[in-house]
């Protein structure tokens, strides 16, 4: 057989599952199918106003060109430095910010820093899709450190010293997580803490969810609690969930002045800057009102008790209440191994695929965070589409249930 001409690193990863996901909904929804998606991890809400005007007036002012420097306009980057200040007790340079595509590409290139062949990043599952592939793509080893629905998803310190090894270059943290919405406390975070400071390995910290927190959730920067760690994160976060902007793919990072200056050079021969109109547009929504945020937050909140009051009553159904984010990570293990009318449903992937073509609700199985068993369902969708897709998931779920019970 003929060598393959691709890349062995690039054929040993996967598509995201997300992006996939959202990918057949909308080929589906083109073809007329009736469909209801909850698979998106973005705000149905439309940009807010004020942010949109910023957009137009940079375009009439001319700034659509490439920028200077590269890594972001000075103005936003000094919004950015104050909002760190003002919000997680971090204190950076302009010079320590790069302003890239998308916190996904903040992510990639402090990996592509870091990550030689055969070192290890320690990743907490479930997990965003992209961080483990991310990991593989650069020749490095992603050690999975699965948590578990009784401890709400949480890493504990004595799972994460246990995983640490010589070849670990880094620990990757998101609070509030995508998909579960768990929101590591203040002491769940120091006792991590403690533990990286101790291993002398880089963090992490994905904080991109940060503005959309429940009830008595405390957002927590792990660079802020120990000196020594601060010199160590890279912190991660964008403008693309609070303040709806996924579409304009801006997301920024900040962390110690030497692994920025990498990530900056790698941004150079990559994608140059970020769109320059998409930069007057986020700082707008750093510099500009902040009640549009909280409009969002209250509308999650309804719509996520909503969703899991749902999921709890069906049979075989178990969903934690998340703090944060805007996703529910169910528990439907019941179900596998149960047959349906497309066979056998061996797995999560196969419920997946029995809703969307029984019940035309798409959503995303739990094999792709690394977490088989379950299912990520969004409730950034409206209370109606929510409402829709849960009688229908409840409807195929409940007969199958009883279909399998009486076979």
């Amino acid at each position: 057989m003929p060598k393959s001409p691709f890349t062995q690193r690039v054929l040993n990863i996967q598509a995201s599952a997300t992006v996939s996901a959202f990918a057949r909904a909308g080929e589906l929804r083109r073809q007329g199918v009736d469909l209801i998606s909850l698979v998106a991890g973005e705000p149905d809400f439309e940009t807010p106003e004020h942010i949109r005007d910023a957009a137009i007036r940079a375009i009439k002012a001319g700034h659509t060109r490439y920028t200077n420097p590269a890594s972001g306009i000075p103005e936003l980057k000094d919004a950015i430095c104050d909002k760190f200040e003002r919000d997680n007790d971090l204190y950076y340079d302009p010079s320590q910010i790069v302003v890239t595509c998308g916190a996904k590409q903040t992510i990639f290139d402090a990996i592509i820093a870091l990550i030689e062949e055969g070192d290890e990043a320690i990743i907490p599952a479930p997990y965003w899709t992209s961080y483990a592939d991310q990991v593989r793509l650069m020749g490095g080893n992603p050690i999975i450190v699965p948590t578990t629905q009784d401890s709400d998803f949480c890493m504990t310190a004595r799972q994460l010293q246990d995983a640490i090894t010589p070849r670990t270059k880094f620990v990757l943290l998101n609070s509030p997580c995508n998909p579960t919405g768990t929101v590591y406390t203040r002491e769940n975070m120091n006792a991590l803490a403690d533990v990286i400071a101790g291993a002398n390995v880089y963090v992490i910290a994905d904080e991109i969810y940060e503005k959309l927190l429940y009830e008595d959730a405390e957002h927590v920067s792990i660079a802020a609690l120990l000196p020594e760690l601060a010199d160590r994160t890279l912190t991660v976060n964008g403008v693309s969930k609070s303040y709806a902007m996924t579409g304009w793919r801006v997301g920024y990072g900040a962390g110690p002045q030497n692994l920025i200056d990498l990530m900056i050079k790698v941004q150079t021969q990559e994608t140059t800057n970020t769109c320059s109109i998409s930069q007057y547009a986020a700082l707008e929504a750093l510099t500009g009102p902040q009640d549009c945020v909280e409009v969002m937050r209250r509308a999650y909140v309804k719509r996520r008790n909503q969703i899991v009051s749902r999921l709890n009553r069906m049979p075989g159904v178990s969903c934690n209440m998340p703090r944060g984010a805007f996703y529910v990570f169910p528990d439907i293990s019941e179900y596998i191994g149960k047959s349906s009318s497309c066979g056998c449903i061996d797995s999560d992937v196969a419920l997946c695929n029995f809703l969307l073509e029984e019940a035309r609700v798409a959503c995303v199985p739990g094999t792709g965070f690394g977490a088989p068993g379950y299912l990520r369902f969004s409730y950034s969708a409206s209370p109606e589409q929510i409402a829709r897709g849960m009688d229908r998931i409840e409807a195929a779920l409940t007969a199958l249930y009883i279909k399998d019970d009486h076979s």
